[in-house]
This record gives structure tokens, C-alpha cells and sequence, in this order.
């Protein structure tokens, strides 16, 4: 399973989006980092399962 986590960056005022302790990238609103991170856990495991199943 993968660890999200979304954090307030005070400097760039935007939040940090990590997946599992890596720095994945940056959003504007908290709700759009959680999609994102979302969308990108749902294509990180809809891939592995293709591969398994290849």
C-alpha cells in the first residue's frame, strides 16, 4: 500500500504531495493535492495489475 501525505509549504504557500517519503510535486489547494495523489496511486496499481497479469 502506498503512504500519502500532503503538507502546507509556508514559503511557496502552495502543498507538498509525497508518496511514500518522496517529494511527488506541488498543488494550490489542499482538495487538488489529495486528487492528484489519488489519481496517481489508481494508475500506479491499475498498472501493476496489468503487468501481472501480461
Amino acid at each position: 500500500m502506498y503512504k500519502k501525505e500532503i503538507a502546507y509549504d509556508r514559503e511557496t504557500r502552495d502543498y507538498a504531495m509525497y508518496l511514500d517519503g518522496e517529494l511527488i510535486g506541488f498543488a494550490r489547494t489542499y482538495h487538488e493535492a489529495e486528487i492528484t495523489l489519488d489519481q496517481l496511486v489508481f494508475e500506479l496499481l491499475n498498472g501493476q495489475y496489468f503487468q501481472e497479469a501480461a
